[in-house]
């Protein structure tokens, strides 16, 4: 089976975007990445003659815009997320009793 080309719009989406994505086909298909001011190219090359890469475009296109959200979540969330372990280290150390 041919090797199936992706293009993503570079300022859309970023590098590690399209490696987290990629990285979900990794069952299925050898992958290659590559990037440029653009764009950045994704590669898949099925493992065996018998996978179905039926609408893999769709699904590639639609896995990338659930990691950019994820991203996106992660960064505006980022404070809040080093608070609450805080918070919960803080109360899973001991406190020494005093004398």
């Amino acid at each position: 089976m041919a090797p199936i080309r992706l293009s993503m719009d570079a300022g859309f989406f970023s590098a590690e975007v399209i490696a987290r994505t990629a990285h979900r086909y990794t069952d299925h298909f050898f992958v290659e990445l590559t990037s440029s001011d653009d764009a950045h190219i994704a590669i898949l090359t099925p493992k065996h003659d018998d996978i179905d890469s039926t609408c893999i475009e769709g699904r590639f296109r639609n896995d990338a815009l659930d990691e950019r959200l994820r991203e996106r979540i992660k960064a505006e969330t980022a404070d809040l997320h080093v608070s609450l372990v805080q918070a919960a280290l803080g109360r899973a150390i001991p406190t020494r009793p005093e004398s």
